[in-house]
Formats: structure tokens, C-alpha cells, sequence
């Protein structure tokens, strides 16, 4: 077993590693706050739902810049280069959140994280695709996905317990652990962009993206991708609340159904992309996207704590055929020296799910339709599961297994 061990830790460069362990100590102190910055914005400043999801929408819009600027800079200055810009300011901006005291200051940090968070992400990304094959990335973006989630799985549960005593200290050590990956990173990462990047590197931002804008069919899985993200971003930003407010669960228990999910993906994610690896990658989205709705449209017909966790259950089997494959086919999509640039857009699905998300979700749940909010959102799943089988036909060519 040892030897079994031994031999797959070879099989991938020891760089794709170093970003594992630094995306798990940087997801454990993600963890320890982002499931419960809703509970922690509505009750430090005692606004209705609706005012809560304009701050998160506010810190999304801003993504949507930075996620592309990210990409841009990612093929321009360096992968590693902008991860430790990245790092370094997502940590101080992490840290003054805990001591903010007014709406004004948190309205101004959530654009500050907003601005520095997103940058990392199509960097690491990129580079990801940089150090390995085209037939190895989905595995290598799911070994990532399980680092993360390993956090993800011991975070909400330390996290719910840290709430109840002081969010500084839930801010503090999250802060604490965004260093740490930037240190890691420093001394440990070195720069993978492609020399074929570097000499395009006098190339306009403006052509670069051109490129990317006028690719239909990705722009269409884009698209699909919002959808699909709006459907999870409910569970990332008003299950909370709906759990507290509406059955008196509070922030333990969500706590709990967040770790759910992280150790299903820490236990699940190889296993599942092994068995879904051949599989053309828009019909296993489209799998994926109806375990989301199905799972985020039950929470609406949910009433106790085991309920929850059987949601978590079935929105979690579509999170990880979802995620490691839709990466896996950006890198597809992309030339190489433009990775970063289609990361980025990528990320911009993230970025404008949770703008509208939340935001959405937050005037339904204000209006009295709590129950309806979960079928609404389960539902739009649904439609990007059709979606993506409907794009399957006009893509096929581009986004074989083996492609990129």
C-alpha cells in the first residue's frame, strides 16, 4: 500500500503537492468564517437578508473584475507572482474584517476581499495545467478539490464552535492561514508560465480577451456554469439563516452540514473521477447539475437536522462530478498561452452566481417564499443540465478527454 502511495505521490510533479497542502491550510481558515459571514453580517449590523446579499453581491461584482485581471496578469507577470500578490493581501484584508465595527467599513472591506481573493484563483489554476498532461488534469484538479475540502471538512465544525466565542478569533486565524499559503508559495513554488506566454506578453489585455469572448462555445458552458453556481451559492449564503431562523438550528448545526460536504468530497472525489474520467465531460456536468438541483430544491421540503444532511448528501455527489471537470475543461477550451485569461472567465461564473445569488435568494427569503427559494434554486440546476447536454453536440470536437 505503501508502495501504491509512494507511486502516485511520483506520478504528479512535486509542485501540484506543495499547491495541495497550501490550498488545505488556506481553505481550513476559509472555512472557519465564509459558511457563517451571513449570520456574522446580519447580526453584527442588524440589516434584513436582502441588505446582507447586497454586500455579498457588492464583493462579487468586484471578483468579476479581479477574477479577469487575475487571468490577465496570471499570462502576463506569472503564475506565482500574482498568487503571492494574491495571498498576502487576502490575509490583511481578512484580518481588519474582524475588528471592523460599521457598515461602511465591512461594505468597503468586502470589496477589498473581493478584489484580492479572486486573483489567486486562474493563477493556480493555470499553473496547474502548466505542470501536468492534458490526461492527467482532471485528476490533478480533483487531488486539489480533495486538499481543499480536507480543510472544508474540520473548518465549519471548528468554525461554528469559534462563533459562538469570537469571530475575531474566527477572522484572526483565517487570516493566519491565508499567510501561511503565501509562505509556502514563496518558497517552495517556482513559475510555470509557458515561454510561448512570456513572448506574447506585449499582447493588448484587451486582444487577449477578445479571443476568449468571441469562443461561443465556451461562453455557453460559462453561461450554464452561472446557473448552476446560483443554485449552490443559496447553500453557501442563506442556509444558514434559513436554518436558525426558521427551525432554530443555529450555527453548529450548519457547521455540521458543511463538514458533510467536505468529507464526502475528501472521500469521494478520486473515486468519482476515476469512474466519470471517460465519460464526455458536458454529460457529466449535465449529472452533476441534477444531483444540485435535487439536492438544493429538497431543502425547501426539509424540516429537521437529518434532512439537511441528506441534502448535503445529494448536492455534494453533484459538486464533485461538477467542479474537478469543469476545470479539467477550461484547460480544454484554452490555448496554452492563455490558460490564465480562460481561468479567469471560468471565475467569473463564481463571481456572478454569488453577485446574484445571494442577493436574489436574500429579497425571496425577505418576502416570505422561504420554501419557494430552495425550488426556485434547485430548478435552475436543472435547466444547466440540459443545457449542457444540448452544448455536448457543438463542442464534442474541442473537449475530448484527451484534448488540451
Amino acid at each position: 500500500m505503501n508502495g501504491r502511495l509512494k507511486q502516485y505521490y511520483k506520478s504528479f510533479p512535486r509542485q501540484l503537492w506543495v499547491l495541495a497542502a497550501g490550498s488545505f491550510v488556506n481553505s481550513f481558515g476559509a472555512a472557519l468564517v465564509y459558511p457563517f459571514l451571513t449570520l456574522y453580517l446580519r447580526q453584527r449590523l442588524g440589516i434584513p437578508l436582502a441588505q446582507v446579499g447586497l454586500l455579498l453581491t457588492l464583493n462579487s461584482a468586484t471578483g468579476l473584475v479581479a477574477g479577469m485581471v487575475g487571468g490577465i496578469l496570471a499570462d502576463r507577470i506569472g503564475r506565482r507572482t500574482v498568487m503571492l500578490i494574491s495571498l498576502l493581501s487576502t490575509s490583511a484584508v481578512l484580518f481588519l474584517m474582524g475588528v471592523a465595527t460599521s457598515f461602511a467599513h465591512i461594505a468597503a472591506l468586502m470589496v477589498a476581499i473581493g478584489i484580492t481573493s479572486p486573483l489567486a484563483q486562474p493563477a493556480r489554476d493555470a499553473m496547474v495545467a502548466d505542470l501536468t498532461r492534458p490526461e492527467q488534469r482532471t485528476e490533478a484538479y480533483s487531488v486539489l478539490r480533495i486538499s481543499s475540502n480536507l480543510g472544508w471538512a474540520t473548518g465549519p465544525a471548528i468554525g461554528g464552535f469559534l462563533a459562538g466565542v469570537s469571530y475575531l478569533l474566527s477572522f484572526g486565524l483565517a487570516a493566519g492561514a491565508c499567510f501561511i499559503f503565501f509562505a509556502l508559495t514563496l518558497f517552495l513554488v517556482r513559475e510555470t508560465m509557458p515561454q510561448s506566454a512570456q513572448g506574447g506578453a506585449s499582447q493588448s489585455q484587451a486582444a487577449g480577451f477578445r479571443t476568449v469572448f468571441r469562443d461561443a462555445p465556451f461562453l455557453l458552458f460559462c453561461g450554464l456554469m452561472v446557473l448552476t453556481t446560483i443554485s449552490y451559492s443559496q447553500v453557501m449564503t442563506n442556509l444558514p439563516v434559513y436554518m436558525k431562523e426558521s427551525f432554530g438550528l443555529g450555527e453548529r448545526y450548519y457547521g455540521w452540514v458543511m463538514t458533510t460536504n467536505g468529507a464526502m468530497v475528501v472521500g469521494l472525489q478520486l473515486w468519482v473521477t476515476r469512474a466519470t474520467s471517460k465519460w464526455p465531460r458536458l454529460p457529466a456536468l449535465a449529472l452533476g447539475s441534477m444531483l444540485y438541483g435535487i439536492g438544493v430544491g429538497a431543502i425547501g421540503l426539509m424540516s429537521s437536522f437529518p434532512g439537511f444532511i441528506l441534502c448535503a448528501v445529494i448536492y455534494t455527489l453533484g459538486e464533485v462530478v461538477v467542479s474537478p471537470t469543469a476545470t479539467a475543461l477550461t484547460a480544454a477550451f484554452a490555448p496554452a498561452d492563455m490558460r490564465g485569461r480562460y481561468m479567469g472567465v471560468l471565475g467569473l461564473t463564481w463571481g456572478m452566481a454569488f453577485g446574484i445569488g445571494p442577493m436574489l435568494g436574500g429579497v425571496i427569503y425577505d418576502a416570505g417564499f422561504v420554501h419557494a427559494l430552495w425550488l426556485a434554486a434547485g430548478g435552475l440546476a436543472l435547466v444547466a443540465a440540459v443545457g449542457y447536454l444540448a452544448l455536448q453536440r457543438r463542442a464534442r470536437a474541442r473537449i475530448a478527454p484527451d484534448s488540451g
